[in-house]
């Protein structure tokens, strides 16, 4: 069984901590006679309950995080309009809440309809001095949230970035590579169709970084994924997978379409003048995705095939 993610986790507790919390307050208030207020927090204990289901079962955040926040947002308002200021201190946890739960500017949107809608509630019942306090607080609350999590979102970025892309080529790396066979291998069991990937390797490179140096090879690196990424579809994709080794995929085309393409590269970069008129080939092997296959498996049949390739004269499809 796949372990859940942290995301899911923490949602999990939120709900199911707010709505045991909550559930004593409804109980009491009934008891007590306050029967509105006690119905209220009975909707909102198992509305958090029904989160918490929903989340066990089927393993989704993404819509619950946005009713989370849309929910935290209608409860709060419906708590200072039933119960008055005393309710103002939950302004800021909810504020923090709403940004952890969605992205950013979606959490911009909703605090300010938050906070609009609360400032019209509380006006009439407050003096100057206090609104001022109260409009100054949490709008003061709500920026410092803002640019905290936006500056934690681009971090995040960042760091997926730095993860996921090789620093010299900007193409993906064996990580990212991974990702995205994994969800190609998924996506085939829903719907079926010729994918294939081509494998990718420069022709005697060790040669050229011995004579010229790891400058100039670098440079014949970087010339080579230009190349190729000027002559493959926007919708493919080009990683690198060793250090002279590239893979392309997917492709969404058959074995026989797959080869013409890899063949096409292999012109390219064949007739292309490098730096220091250096000449370079490329071999390629193709393998077509097999129901079945692993990403590992998948990339074992064009390493099987570029084996082949460089075997039978180098500066071939195969």
């Amino acid at each position: 069984m796949i372990e859940r993610g942290v995301s899911e986790k923490v949602l999990l507790f939120l709900n199911l901590l707010g709505s045991i919390c909550i559930f004593p307050f409804a109980i009491l208030r009934w008891h007590y006679g306050d029967i509105t207020l006690a119905i209220v927090d009975g909707i909102i204990s198992i509305t958090l309950l029904v989160f918490f289901s929903y989340i066990f079962i089927t393993r989704k955040t993404a819509v619950v995080k946005i009713l989370n926040a849309i929910f935290l947002a209608i409860a709060l308002l419906t708590s200072i309009a039933m119960k008055g200021q005393s309710q103002i201190l939950w302004v800021a946890p909810a504020i923090i809440a709403i940004h952890y739960l969605v992205p950013v500017k979606l959490a911009k949107i909703i605090n300010i309809i938050l906070l609009s809608i609360m400032l019209i509630i509380v006006y009439p019942h407050t003096n100057l001095i206090e609104f001022i306090t109260i409009l100054s607080t949490t709008i003061l609350t709500a920026s410092l949230s803002f640019v905290m999590f936006r500056a934690y979102t681009n971090k995040q970025r960042e760091l997926a970035l730095l993860a996921t892309i090789d620093p010299l080529t900007a193409s993906g790396n064996r990580r990212l590579l991974g990702t995205k066979l994994s969800d190609v291998i998924a996506n085939q069991s829903r719907e079926q169709y010729s994918i294939c990937l081509l494998l990718l390797d420069l022709d005697g490179f060790k040669e050229i970084n011995d004579e010229y140096g790891h400058a100039i090879g670098d440079q014949i690196i970087i010339s080579v994924c230009k190349l190729v990424k000027e002559h493959t579809r926007v919708l493919d994709s080009l990683y690198r997978y060793g250090g002279d080794e590239f893979i392309i995929a997917p492709l969404s085309m058959n074995l026989k379409t797959a080869k013409k393409l890899a063949e096409k590269i292999r012109h390219v970069v064949e007739n292309h003048k490098f730096i220091h008129d250096i000449k370079l080939t490329l071999s390629i092997g193709v393998s077509e995705y097999n129901i079945g296959d692993t990403p590992e498996s998948w990339i074992s049949r064009a390493d099987i095939s570029l084996y082949k390739a460089k075997n039978n004269g180098r500066n071939k499809v195969y």
